[in-house]
């Protein structure tokens, strides 16, 4: 009988690590994903900002007309799209504001080379926004914490038992602490696991900072248009 517990007290052990390490590679995933959807959102902001800056060496009109489309979708992504994905949804005002963004992009005729360089420039950061902003939604729509759920509680309740068997033989004291240090251990993990798979609704939710940091800057240069004719200023002679 003792062999036996001998046997059984190291194959919990063993048992005990692959559960534990499993865990591991959970919450590294998790913070994986999380990090990847604060630098989409981040990448998003840019490419608005990307936007804004090369349609000042569009004329005047063609070039107000997408900063003001640019000022706008930055601020319905932070009044009306943030909000939706804390309920896992998408806003339709947002995507027709991209529409409208994008429309002013694709819709002029350059006049020139110089022209169409910035155009070809601009669809490609107005993609790089939708794309982004796709993966945002896709993500806020994912359910891959409630299809974990069953084996991460299979693996908290696998650590505990191994962790109260293993340490059987301890005095009472020893054994609850113990114990106890375990399961605090594992409500962390499965805590973290359970914020950081929920990037937009959680209550370590993603900010919108990066589009409201784009968005006072873009309307604090509203309307600021290249123009050629406009002589440089003289350099000082050294």
């Amino acid at each position: 009988m003792e062999r036996n517990l001998e046997l059984i007290v190291a194959m919990l052990a063993i048992l005990g690590t692959l559960v534990s390490v499993l865990l591991g590679l959970l919450v590294s995933s998790a913070d994986e994903q999380y990090r990847a959807m604060e630098d989409c959102a981040n990448s998003e902001a840019t490419n608005l900002s990307q936007i804004f800056g090369l349609s000042r060496g569009l004329p005047r009109p063609k070039a107000l007309q997408i900063q003001n489309a640019c000022i706008d979708y930055a601020r319905k992504i932070v009044t009306e799209d943030w909000p939706a994905m804390k309920e896992g949804s998408q806003s339709l005002i947002v995507t027709q504001s991209y529409a409208n963004l994008n429309d002013a992009i694709v819709s002029f005729r350059p006049a020139d080379d110089g022209e169409a360089a910035i155009q070809g420039a601009l669809i490609s950061a107005s993609c790089a926004v939708g794309q982004n902003r796709g993966s945002r939604i896709v993500t806020s729509r994912s359910t891959w914490t409630q299809r974990l759920l069953p084996l991460i509680i299979t693996c908290a309740v696998v650590v505990l038992a191994c962790s109260y068997l293993y340490a059987g033989n301890g005095t009472v004291l020893v054994h609850s602490f113990l114990v106890g240090l375990v399961a605090v251990t594992l409500g962390i993990n499965i805590g973290v696991i359970f914020l950081m798979t929920r990037p937009f609704s959680s209550q370590w939710a993603i900010r919108p900072l990066g589009f409201e940091l784009s968005l006072q800057g873009m309307e604090r240069y509203k309307g600021s248009v290249f123009d050629p004719a406009r002589p440089e200023p003289e350099k000082k002679a050294p």
